[in-house]
């Protein structure tokens, strides 16, 4: 009986986890710009939007790391 009740938990507990894995929506990144320009980057969701985000992930790197240099710049 202990183990019919654990299994009919179980399963619960499995299709809850389900469920709420497919409702949640990817993971995005907003960023704006001091100019209040706004940019939103999408998770990749397979293996062919990969290089896009990795693209977009260095050029937010990239636009960070200029920000930075000009401002130990302005500070010198």
């Amino acid at each position: 009986m202990r183990l019919i009740g654990l299994l009919i938990a179980l399963l619960a507990v499995g299709w809850l986890v389900m469920t709420q894995l497919q409702s949640t929506s990817p993971a995005a990144v907003t960023t704006v710009d001091q100019s209040g320009d706004t940019t939103t980057i999408q998770a990749p969701q397979n293996a062919q939007q990969l290089k896009t985000f990795e693209a977009q992930v260095n050029s937010l790197a990239e636009q960070q790391n200029s920000k930075s240099q000009e401002a130990l710049d302005q500070i010198q």
